[in-house]
C-alpha cells in the first residue's frame, strides 16, 4: 500500500508547484517523509529504499549488454522474386 503511496506522492509532486517547492526545501529523508504524511501520503523509508535500488537495477539492465542479447534480430525478409516469363 505504502508503495503506492509513494507513487502517488511523486506524481503530486510533479503536478503541484507549491508541493515541489516544499519538497525542495526539504534536507533529508525523514523531512520529506513528514512532508508526505502531511498531505496525507503514508510513505515510509522503505519505500524510498526500495524505490532507489530498483531505479538502480532498472539503469544497470538499460546499459548492460544482457539487456541487448534478449533483444530480437530484425528479421531480413527475403529478396522479392520477380515471376520468371
Amino acid at each position: 500500500m505504502s508503495r503506492e503511496a509513494l507513487r502517488d506522492f511523486l506524481r503530486a509532486l510533479e503536478h503541484h508547484q507549491g508541493l515541489r517547492r516544499d519538497a525542495a526545501q526539504c534536507s533529508d529523508d525523514d523531512q520529506l517523509l513528514a512532508l508526505a504524511r502531511r498531505h496525507g501520503f503514508n510513505v515510509i523509508q522503505r519505500d524510498l529504499c526500495d524505490d532507489a535500488r530498483e531505479s538502480a537495477i532498472t539503469r544497470w539492465f538499460e546499459t548492460s549488454w544482457i539487456q541487448r542479447s534478449f533483444q530480437p534480430i530484425p528479421s531480413q525478409s527475403p529478396p522479392s522474386q520477380s515471376p520468371e516469363s
